[in-house]
């Protein structure tokens, strides 16, 4: 990729990201951002895929700020949701991979790409999955955008419900510190 496709890329994400602000999209830095990029890629067309180490940078830097919020005692908060959230997560994959059969059952796309679609995980671990089984991974990778945007725009409603829920019942949980989560 040249140096100015990857210019034109990152503008578009950052363009996106910027919008995204502006209308207060849900997780605006990821959801515009990728947005913005999306748009920059189907506009230009072509080859546009960015260098290995771009995302490698990316995750390390995801990777960082996630250890970043880790606290002394999270541990125990962890033992505590370990057996609801690892059933959580078998029937997330189990749902994602119904839904991918089913979508496969139309006859418009592979099983191998409709599951690899639906499934969470990565974006970018899914579409080098699909690559490798020699699936389309523009369509994966096609999948995981409109889903993850999905998610990013439903979480924020989701997370008020379920605190309002909680505080109705008077059980809502405490911060790492103790204190009140929100």
């Amino acid at each position: 990729m040249s140096g100015a496709t990857v210019a034109v890329l990152l503008l578009g994400g950052a363009f996106g990201a910027g919008v995204g602000r502006l209308v207060r999209l849900p997780m605006w830095p990821l959801t515009g951002a990728l947005v913005g990029g999306a748009v920059v890629h189907t506009a230009v067309g072509g080859d546009m895929t960015v260098p290995t180490w771009w995302s490698i940078v990316a995750q390390v830097l995801v990777g960082a700020a996630v250890g970043a919020t880790i606290v002394p005692g999270i541990g125990r908060q962890f033992r505590a949701v370990l057996l609801p959230g690892l059933l959580a997560v078998a029937s997330i994959i189990g749902v994602g991979v119904l839904c991918g059969l089913l979508i496969a059952a139309t006859g418009r796309v592979s099983p191998v790409v409709s599951v690899f679609g639906m499934v969470p995980g990565g974006v970018g671990e899914m579409v080098a999955a699909a690559t490798a089984l020699h699936a389309d991974s523009a369509v994966v990778a096609g999948m995981h955008v409109l889903r993850l945007v999905a998610v990013l725009s439903m979480l924020p409603v989701l997370v008020r419900v379920a605190r309002w829920l909680a505080r109705d019942r008077g059980t809502e949980p405490e911060g790492p510190d103790g204190g009140d989560a929100t």
